[in-house]
């Protein structure tokens, strides 16, 4: 007997005839398979906040580049820097105008004395009295007269400063020294006197070099061996005022003029 399939009504699986007639089901074929969907991909998203944070970065380092750039040059063009400075004052010496034996001491060091004051009083060889007097105003910052010693003419033998009249002297290198001018406003720091800034003006400029000055040249320039040093041009500062403060010659200072205004 043949086998027939029917197809059910509403979309049943086909039957097939069985041999007495009736019916069978018949397994439904299995679907073939589908391949596989593949993996969603994750988005290619930029880390913005780590691109924003390296260029933060970058742009910070620039400005302070800049900034310090800047900073160096200004000061390098408007002011003139240097701690190879002092405070200083006309020092006047007080020596007997002929020879003489010291009998008497009439004032010691640190005693404030009058211009035309008897500092020491001499006898000469024969027995005239001779005064040593102070040329100035000031006070005596170097006194080495003992009674009894013998003085030849000239021959200091006090030391006298007007401690109302200091100034710095500032020692300004050779390469800058035309920038230097005189009336030029200067800012004045003193060790001895920490947290004050003194203020005044260059009112003189040495027409020489400080080596020049000194008493024990720097160079020697018949040995063959020179060596060529900057040199440093003293400048002379003229203090607007003390603020207050007691000053001494000697003491460590260190200067800034203004150099462009």
């Amino acid at each position: 007997m043949n086998e027939q399939q029917n197809q059910q009504p509403g979309g049943g699986p086909p039957q097939a005839s069985g041999p007495q007639g009736g019916t069978m089901a018949v397994a439904p074929q299995p679907a073939a398979p589908q391949p596989a969907a593949p993996a969603p991909r994750a988005a290619a998203v930029p880390n913005t906040r780590r691109i924003f944070l390296i260029n933060g970065i970058g742009l910070l380092i620039i400005l302070v580049v800049a900034a310090l750039i800047y900073y160096f040059w200004h000061q390098g063009y408007y002011f003139y820097n240097t701690d190879d400075a002092a405070v200083t004052g006309t020092i006047a010496n007080v020596a007997p105008p002929q020879p003489g034996s010291i009998i008497h001491v009439n004032y010691g060091l640190g005693s404030t004395v009058s211009q035309g004051a008897n500092i020491a009083t001499l006898r000469a060889a024969n027995g005239q009295t001779i005064n040593a007097a102070s040329p100035i105003v000031g006070t005596i910052i170097q006194e080495g007269a003992t009674p009894g010693e013998v003085l030849p003419a000239g021959q200091p033998l006090a030391q006298v400063v007007d401690l109302n009249s200091l100034y710095v002297t500032a020692y300004v290198e050779e390469t800058r020294i035309n920038d230097v001018h005189t009336g030029q406003g200067v800012d004045v720091k003193i060790d001895a006197v920490s947290g004050t800034t003194f203020h005044g003006t260059v009112t003189r400029i040495l027409p020489t070099a400080a080596s020049a000055l000194s008493a024990i040249p720097t160079t020697d320039y018949a040995s063959g061996n020179f060596t060529k040093t900057t040199q440093r041009v003293p400048v002379q500062i003229t203090l607007d005022g003390y603020q207050g403060h007691t000053l001494y010659p000697g003491l460590s200072a260190s200067v800034t003029i203004h150099v462009h205004d």
